[in-house]
């Protein structure tokens, strides 16, 4: 529905706000983010933000973007080579590299992490980034919408293959020249062989391989706060001696812990889009947003299945009223956004304003039965806004009666994950990696 732009408020972060190094002269951080607290660290069973967050200063990837030239640079990964067909890669790793617990990093960590995610019966979220790799299809036999995978006799992907110690190839089930770019996705982080053999006994103890790691005990609630690792010897090396990442579900609650002088880096909530400026004096980053966020409808509704109803929805929804309502953003014609590469503009047909469009394409479906529930996390500020925001334009412009249920993100995620969610639900999308400008 919208495009918008990142926005945080960054103090100096000179250690006032509480990190471990404060009195010492070390520099230390405290970042505040606006969601329920985690129950667990493992980047390859997590793609929300929140968890992401925390694993990216944990976990290093094989490469990553540099972000002045745009270029592709290595971090864990010696390099990275497709054949001509860009079907089979040989990636090589640095020599050296090791996880906060002194194991080496070798391929077999990689490999093995790899396989893990891979098997549909761990039902671990990043499974879907391996269903390019040959052998995918075994380890994830066809199985109803919403239910996990039932274990299967074979355990690795074919397709992926260990080398040496520091090499491995990786044959995917038809070219695709991206997959490089891909590698620097967080879902593909390597667990340490201790991880591997228990990952639940590691749920709140992870052990990385990036530039931060745990410091002391972590309990679920808790502040995560995480110090330097030395053994670190990657590019991009850390700038503050210690990290604590303080969640605050409602979002007005930890700006305002911001002005206090209490936390040292937040995004800036919708509600405070018009004052932020005032309120903290150069002391916003704003940036361009390639994400969207959007309206999830329930496909597997019988009630919401036919098309013609869904894009009635669409072509009801004034989406520039509610991206002014939503501040700092734009309407969205697609899911790609204009700075990606690729862009076509208008390329959702069903995305234009147009009520007395969108009643015609209702009546075709045959109506609505019942009232539309739309879902709402309750911890957010203006969940309840924005919710109220989309049912008075269906209600105004298809007729349709509309209700609400407030619950808390986590609650919503896992309803409809197991397809027992009824109604709509907001969600977003922001790009894991940046794609080639070549393609």
């Amino acid at each position: 529905m919208a495009l918008g732009l990142a926005l945080v408020l960054a103090s100096c972060g000179d250690g006032k706000s509480g990190g471990s190094g404060s009195g010492s002269g070390a520099k230390s951080e405290v970042i505040a983010i606006a969601a329920d607290p985690l129950e667990y660290i493992n980047p390859l069973n997590e793609n929300g933000s929140p968890g992401i967050q925390v694993a990216m200063a944990m976990f290093a990837p094989l490469v990553t973007t540099d972000p002045d030239t745009g270029k592709l640079l290595n971090v864990m990964a010696e390099s990275v080579t497709p054949d001509k067909t860009s079907q089979n890669w040989t990636i090589k790793l640095k020599p050296g590299n090791t996880f906060q617990n002194g194991q080496p990093l070798t391929a077999k960590d990689y490999v093995d992490s790899w396989n893990l995610t891979a098997e549909g019966s761990n039902a671990w979220k990043n499974n879907g980034f391996f269903s390019k790799v040959e052998g995918y299809d075994a380890l994830n036999p066809p199985t109803p919408d919403g239910a996990t995978p039932k274990p299967t006799a074979v355990k690795t992907l074919s397709g992926l293959k260990q080398v040496d110690d520091l090499t491995f190839t990786v044959k995917l089930k038809v070219p695709f020249s991206q997959f490089g770019l891909t590698l620097q996705y967080l879902g593909l982080a390597p667990l340490p062989e201790e991880v591997r053999k228990n990952p639940d006994a590691y749920k709140r103890k992870p052990i990385g391989n990036g530039a931060y790691k745990l410091d002391g005990t972590w309990n679920a609630g808790e502040d995560i706060k995480l110090v330097k690792w030395d053994g670190y010897k990657g590019p991009n090396a850390p700038q503050a001696d210690a990290i604590t990442y303080r969640f605050i579900p409602n979002a007005d609650t930890a700006y305002n812990e911001f002005l206090a002088g209490n936390v040292d880096f937040v995004d800036v909530p919708s509600t405070k889009v018009k004052s932020f400026k005032t309120d903290a004096p150069d002391q916003s980053v704003t940036s361009e947003s390639s994400g969207a966020n959007y309206l999830v409808i329930p496909a597997w509704d019988p009630r919401y299945k036919n098309p013609k109803l869904r894009h009635a929805f669409s072509m009801a929804i004034d989406r520039k009223a509610f991206a002014d309502l939503v501040g700092l953003a734009t309407p969205a014609k697609g899911l790609v956004a204009p700075d990606m590469a690729g862009y076509r503009d208008n390329a959702c047909k069903y995305c234009d304003f147009d009520p007395t469009k969108a009643k015609q394409l209702l009546q075709e479906a045959g109506g609505f039965s019942g009232p539309v529930n739309i879902n709402y996390n309750t911890t957010s500020a203006t969940g309840q806004i924005f919710a109220e925001a989309i049912g008075n334009m269906l209600r105004q412009n298809l007729g349709l009666t509309v209700k609400y249920t407030g619950q808390q993100g986590s609650e919503i995620g896992e309803l409809a994950d197991s397809r027992k969610l009824d109604g709509l639900r907001f969600s977003g999308c922001r790009h894991d990696y940046p794609r080639s400008r070549t393609t």
